[in-house]
């Protein structure tokens, strides 16, 4: 993109681009289960497992999921950021600068997500 900066509407429409390619691209992926999106438990708020913020044209994600036990984390991590990464910017244009993945339980194998 040639702006410097991004209007609302803009990143209205990026943030809800970029939500639906995080969210389909671990939904194809055996090795994780996203979290659930339930906004509060019984003590506290619970944040969103996906965060977007934006510096200018530039787009910073955090992404919370849970990961499968007996899977290779190092190498798993690494293609989910950079598939989510490739995706981002080839339907954006937005420049990616950061994907910061936080893996809040391992979950043993065969588990479903009613048990979580």
């Amino acid at each position: 993109m040639h702006n410097d900066h991004l209007d609302f509407e803009t990143i209205q429409a990026a943030s809800d681009i970029i939500s639906a390619i995080v969210e389909s691209s671990l939904q194809e992926r055996e090795s994780v289960f996203p979290l659930n999106h339930e906004r509060f438990t019984f003590f506290k708020k619970i944040k969103d497992p996906i965060s977007i913020s934006f510096k200018n044209t530039e787009v910073y994600l955090k992404i919370k999921l849970n990961f499968i036990k007996g899977k290779n984390i190092l190498e798993e991590t690494l293609q989910i950021q950079k598939e989510i990464k490739d995706e981002i910017v080839h339907l954006t244009g937005l420049e990616v600068k950061r994907v910061d993945l936080s893996i809040q339980k391992i979950i043993p194998a065969g588990n479903s997500l009613r048990n979580l």
